[in-house]
């Protein structure tokens, strides 16, 4: 307990999954915590988690794909607590479609969030930041890292991240900023989003179907991916930098072969 004690922490896509898990990590940890979404009243209520046992938490409305909204939420934040001192880029969107049936809309959409909101996030973390330091989490994807159908306009932004980061760290280096900029890649976490896409925990059997593919032999929790970034925010990661941290029970290192579908 008590890594990130001091620290002022904004974390995207804060409302709900990966992104409440890691606010309340971070709380958990000493943290001082602005979780930010374009769903408020969820947002709301995973501060007032956070609140409920006596650490400090925040919501605000957000919307990453705007520029004037990244101004005035870490205005904000540096009103509310000072300058950030960890900045978690989660906020994403799950987009599952083939290519013929992905317009340039679509695209767009998926990109509009998953990248520009990153590009945004790094710009604004950096500036709050500055010669104090900080670090930077990214909340790239396992989908960032190899390809799957269906994905291409996801994978296509969530590659984007990857690069993104280590863009981001060498600039920071060159500036003789203080700046880690590190990015986190999920594989199959059981959230909300993937509830909806793939109907996890419905009886479906689609969970075993997956846990079948991962070396772990289970799904991953956003608690999982929590730690992970509770780790990357700390002292205990000064040495990490510009990093791809796998969190996904082992499929990138050892995959397996398709999982077969349940009887």
């Amino acid at each position: 307990m008590g890594k990130l004690n001091g620290k002022v922490a904004l974390v995207t896509g804060a409302a709900r999954g990966i992104g409440a898990a890691i606010a309340y990590a971070m709380a958990s940890e000493g943290a001082k915590v602005v979780l930010t979404d374009i769903d408020q009243e969820a947002a709301e209520s995973a501060a007032n988690a956070i609140r409920g046992d006596g650490w400090v938490g925040i919501a605000l409305l957000h919307d990453v794909t705007n520029p004037a909204s990244w101004e005035t939420v870490v205005a904000d934040a540096e009103r509310e607590f000072g300058s950030l001192d960890i900045l978690v880029n989660n906020a994403g969107i799950l987009a599952v479609q083939s290519i013929a049936e992905t317009s340039l809309e679509d695209f767009h959409r998926v990109s509009a969030v998953n990248t520009d909101g990153v590009f945004l996030g790094i710009k604004h973390g950096f500036a709050s930041m500055g010669t104090r330091g900080g670090s930077v989490i990214n909340v790239s994807s396992l989908g960032g890292m190899i390809g799957a159908a269906g994905q291409l306009a996801y994978g296509a932004s969530k590659g984007a991240v990857r690069l993104m980061t280590k863009c981001a760290m060498a600039e920071a280096a060159a500036l003789g900023l203080p700046i880690r900029c590190n990015s986190i890649h999920p594989g199959v976490i059981h959230t909300p989003m993937t509830e909806a896409f793939y109907g996890f925990g419905r009886g479906t059997g689609l969970d075993e179907m997956f846990a079948a593919a991962i070396p772990s032999g289970r799904l991953g929790t956003p608690q999982d991916v929590a730690r992970a970034a509770v780790y990357l925010a700390s002292e205990d990661a000064s040495y990490v930098n510009g990093a791809e941290l796998m969190v996904d029970g082992g499929i990138l290192a050892a995959p397996i072969q398709k999982p077969k579908a349940p009887k």
